[in-house]
């Protein structure tokens, strides 16, 4: 067995396959293995991974005591170059890690630790970094202070916006950009969005200097600043910048700068950019004016637009008409505003003609859910006929809404809707007659049952259904899609062991079909084509 784990072929596929516990237990196995798994198992650690590296230390018992103290940190003192010669020697693997605010035990000890290793960068070879805080962390602490510790020159990626509207004053925000652009040159992934909040107007001239000094930025998450015109200009010079997200938080009305025309820009400005982003809080008036910037606009291949405000129906009609005409390459296109206060239907016949002029694969449209199953899905499906992959919330789709899906759309390969099971779904007697044109793909299929309770109205079903729904459910879906349909599992098996609803119906598929397992990990579950990142699993 020994020899085994002296073939470095063998070695390095281990490592491949191999959980990182399994690895880590075989450490010691031979010298040879230890250098081949020691990589694997540092580069990503979990949260606990303060608490991992505090045990490298010395005494590291006497520093985890009372892991939620925080005031235990302020009289500890800087550890010699002996004490610190185990924690050297594994900082250089970590390569990715994530310091979240949530997580009360691992940030306390992050706080202690930072006071006994005073080497700077402490993790030198770090290349994702991860930040959660809270709006009292950032606002109490330096953010360049409490961030600047994990920047060095492999840092490709900074992630600062998983806590929602933390605050940071403009000033503290150019520095912090100014910061990252001293140390970490090479960043390819800079994300700050949801922790700006701008009170009052402040010169952006640094921070557009420091931003435009990012070359090989792929990916900028930023605040509404990044309309302020001096700013829109020095991120419309970055050559690679391929994905710009504006997220928008709580600002002031009289930000007058923010509603300059922005009219210097280029025509050669934004030469790699294909996707641009919009999240809460929605601002129209802003927002619509981004498709009046032709070089920001004309050559995007997909949007994301999150509405979480009241907005008019003209203004929607308005906002989705700019966007057709003024990016008419986009593939790839989401509008969700399901947590807009007001109603806005999506499916309507003008929004339809609008999309229409769109040559789509990707669509992911989102609303409120009022039970709303009357739309001209036969339109809807004619107008997209190279369409890949569709999500729609908010709406209940039939059996008719899914003939439709599936006779006009030939290249749609994942589906996720929501079906009404007792309305107008045919029994297995109408449903051997029928006479249509079935698809011609395979279909991974995202499927949530709804029922029509008489006094309760819509509800989801979350339990299993009885034989002759089940076999309703898979004849017609295999009518539809008779290459091939499988249902994304949707839950789990009850504790009396009952299969979830889409196990039975997966089962019920394999037996119409002669469906084999096989077959069924040929179903495309993932598209071969490079999808944004916002539009997620289905």
């Amino acid at each position: 067995m020994a020899k085994v784990f002296e073939i470095p072929e063998l070695l390095s596929l281990i490592c491949k396959q191999a959980w990182r516990s399994d690895l880590a237990r075989l450490l010691t196995t031979s010298r040879l293995f230890f250098e081949c798994a020691l990589p694997v198992i540092w580069e990503s650690p979990p949260e606990s991974a303060p608490i991992i590296l505090m045990r490298l230390l010395p005494d590291a018992d006497l520093y985890l005591e009372n892991p939620l103290d925080t005031t235990f940190a302020a009289g500890l003192q800087p550890l010699d170059a002996q004490s610190l010669a185990r924690f050297n020697f594994y900082a250089p693997y970590i390569k990715q890690v994530a310091r979240h605010q949530r997580n009360r035990q691992a940030d306390v000890v992050w706080d202690r630790l930072l006071r006994l290793v005073d080497t700077r960068p402490i993790l030198p070879q770090l290349e994702v970094l991860k930040f959660s805080l809270s709006m009292t962390k950032f606002s109490l602490q330096d953010p360049v202070q409490f961030v600047s510790v994990y920047l060095c020159p492999t840092l490709v990626e900074i992630d600062l916006t998983r806590k929602p509207d933390s605050i940071i004053e403009p000033q503290d925000l150019s520095d912090l950009v100014s910061s990252i652009a001293l140390h970490c040159p090479h960043i390819r992934s800079l994300k700050l969005n949801n922790i700006t909040t701008f009170l009052r107007s402040f010169n952006t001239s640094e921070l557009a200097t420091s931003l435009a000094q990012l070359h090989d930025l792929r990916v900028l998450g930023l605040g509404p600043i990044a309309l302020v015109p001096r700013m829109t200009t020095a991120l419309s010079s970055l050559p690679h910048l391929e994905s710009l997200i504006l997220n928008e938080t709580y600002h002031s009305p009289n930000s007058e700068d923010l509603l300059k025309p922005l009219d210097c820009i280029l025509p050669s400005g934004f030469p790699a950019l294909q996707h641009f982003g919009i999240k809460p809080s929605f601002d129209f008036e802003r927002a619509a004016r981004v498709w009046n910037l032709s070089a920001l606009a004309q050559n995007l291949t997909s949007v994301s637009v999150r509405i979480d405000v009241e907005i008019t129906r003209i203004d929607f009609r308005s906002f989705v008409r700019a966007i057709c005409q003024r990016s008419p390459l986009i593939t790839a296109l989401a509008l969700d505003f399901s947590d807009s206060p007001n109603y806005l239907g999506f499916l309507v016949a003008d929004i339809i003609d609008d999309l229409a002029l769109l040559p789509l694969q990707y669509l992911w449209l989102c609303g409120r859910d009022r039970g709303i199953t009357h739309w001209d899905s036969e339109k809807f499906a004619l107008a997209f006929p190279k369409m890949e992959r569709l999500r729609i919330r908010g709406y209940y789709l039939t059996f008719k809404d899914l003939k439709f899906i599936a006779m006009h759309m030939p290249r749609l390969r994942q589906l996720s809707v929501r079906v009404r099971l007792n309305t107008e779904w045919p029994s297995k007697d109408e449903l051997s007659s029928f006479a249509l044109t079935p698809s011609q793909s395979r279909l991974y299929f995202h499927l949530q049952l709804d029922k029509l309770h008489p006094i309760r109205g819509p509800r989801m079903v979350m339990e299993a259904l009885p034989n002759e729904e089940v076999e309703m459910l898979a004849l017609g879906l295999h009518i539809l899609w008779p290459k091939g349909v499988i249902c994304e599992p949707q839950q789990r098996s009850d504790k009396g062991g009952k299969p979830s609803y889409t196990d039975q119906i997966n089962t019920a598929l394999r037996g119409l079909g002669k469906f084999s397992e096989h077959d069924a990990m040929e179903v495309d579950s993932h598209p071969r084509k490079r999808l944004p990142e916002w539009f997620g699993r289905l």
